[in-house]
């Protein structure tokens, strides 16, 4: 911008400078030619405003030229001496001269008024075009910023889910994540977890911006056969719809619902649907179809964490339970019975334990086999479970011996628990070799007395009983200590 102001400022004043000049020239003429009555002023200021002009707008070069003819016909005025003529012949000719000049001048600004004027608009529509641009580049640079934080929310998901192991916190991650990923006015976010090898029970969890998360595990329970569900469950594939009101698919079977936009992604391991992840809203086009590609992802995702739930689940199943019977291993029912003994001592509540030995146990399992001998293991397993309440803790203690603690059971509510367990097992029928057999059982209880602190004394407090139930005869129920002053 400088450059440019001192070439206006050098313009101007070369062109006030050739005003100048040809003032002082035509005063010059007048003190050369000297005429009486000064007949020679009115051809000079008569030429002047043109010559003045020409050197204003046209420049030094023209000036010069109409001076040099001025200073002709003056010459010539002065030796005709006819001041009449000598005073219109300047006149005409300045005036023609300067007709023409102004012609000349006109044209060229003319041409560069059109010049100009077309330059302005070519600047215009480049600025409108620089405008375009840089709205196109803004909005790929937003763009590009909503992918790299969506995809951001994708990796964070990633590393908290190889941190989590329930799947009630698997369900919370993804629910949580994906609504504020994929946040929308009147949106509603739902995932549903059917009944499969990776979760047992049907789970349905909403988010909605207005009522705030809610997580619902075997509560609500959301119909697979809805008709969207059912298609994602049918096809096994991501549904994206617009607007459910045009989309031909679902004209007539989705008359009457509140959605509109809706994207729906399937979790689905190997040829199994596990459930499915579905975003809906009241508003056509609230998704897009690249929600669906980026909701498909998430929903990958929590597949594999579901799965690892799954297997990490497994893994701790084995590790606490027996493969035959499904009940606790002895070194995990152990650690429980340690903590039952000292909340019991804390909170002084009543805790008694059993040990349970099946009767004549290795006899039948050479008679009839190890299989039959599996069956019976099974079936007392199956008792104790049946017998027993929730809160009791059963375990296979080894072999054909059982354990069962009891929190918060007195002498008279662990002895009512017992005989129910033998009555029960004598009743069983257990086939073998095509013929019906029966077993039966010796129970030894023992209660906790506060003077026992040791886990280890607890538990053989009741299998001194058990040995005392099997020297009576077996089949029966026996009690250690003051038990078995009052039997």
């Amino acid at each position: 911008m400088q450059w440019f102001q001192i070439i206006d400022r050098w313009t101007v004043a070369r062109r006030w400078t050739g005003v100048g000049a040809i003032l002082a020239l035509s005063l010059a003429f007048c003190a050369l030619f000297p005429r009486e009555g000064s007949a020679l002023l009115s051809p000079l200021f008569i030429l002047f405003i043109p010559l003045a002009l020409c050197a204003l707008y046209l420049g030094i070069g023209s000036a010069v030229f109409l001076a040099l003819c001025y200073a002709g016909v003056s010459f010539l005025n002065h030796l005709s001496g006819v001041l009449p003529l000598g005073v219109l012949l300047p006149f005409l000719l300045g005036v023609a001269l300067n007709t023409l000049y102004w012609y000349r001048w006109i044209q060229g600004k003319d041409l560069k008024e059109f010049q100009f004027q077309k330059t302005l608009e070519e600047m215009d529509l480049a600025m409108v075009d620089l405008k375009l641009a840089h709205e196109r580049v803004r909005v790929a640079r937003q763009a590009n910023r909503d992918k790299i934080l969506r995809y951001s929310a994708l990796n964070d998901l990633a590393r908290s889910l190889a941190m989590t192991f329930k799947t009630r916190e698997v369900v919370g991650l993804l629910i949580e994540t994906i609504s504020k990923t994929f946040m929308v006015p009147d949106g509603v976010y739902t995932l549903l977890l059917f009944d499969s090898s990776v979760g047992k029970a049907l789970h349905a969890v909403r988010y909605s911006v207005g009522t705030g998360m809610e997580v619902r595990l075997n509560r609500e329970r959301l119909d697979p056969q809805e008709v969207f569900n059912a298609w994602v469950v049918a096809q096994a594939k991501t549904l994206f719809i617009h607007d459910a009101a045009n989309d031909f698919r679902f004209q007539n079977m989705a008359e009457g619902k509140d959605i509109r936009g809706l994207v729906a992604a399937p979790l689905v391991a190997g040829n199994e649907v596990l459930g499915l992840f579905r975003m809906e809203s009241s508003q056509p086009g609230a998704f897009r179809q690249e929600d669906a590609r980026l909701l498909s992802n998430f929903c990958d995702l929590g597949t594999v964490a579901l799965e690892f739930v799954a297997l990490y689940r497994q893994t701790i199943e084995l590790a606490i339970t027996d493969g035959l019977t499904g009940l606790y291993v002895q070194r995990y029912y152990k650690e429980r019975v340690r903590d039952e003994v000292f909340r019991a001592l804390e909170h002084k509540l009543p805790l008694c334990l059993m040990m349970i030995d099946v009767d004549n146990f290795k006899s039948y399992n050479d008679r009839y086999g190890h299989l039959v001998g599996d069956r019976v293991l099974k079936a007392v397993s199956q008792v104790l479970r049946e017998t027993v309440r929730t809160v009791d803790l059963v375990a296979r203690y080894g072999g054909e011996e059982f354990s069962v603690l009891l929190p918060k059971t007195p002498w008279s509510g662990a002895q009512s628990v017992a005989e129910r367990i033998r009555q029960k097992v004598a009743e069983q029928e257990i086939p073998a070799s095509q013929q019906s057999t029966h077993i039966t059982v010796s129970i030894g209880v023992t209660e906790l007395d506060p003077s026992i602190k040791d886990v280890e004394a607890f538990i053989d407090s009741a299998d001194q009983a058990l040995y005392q139930a099997k020297a009576d005869g077996k089949n029966r129920v026996r009690f250690a200590g003051k038990g078995n002053q009052r039997g």
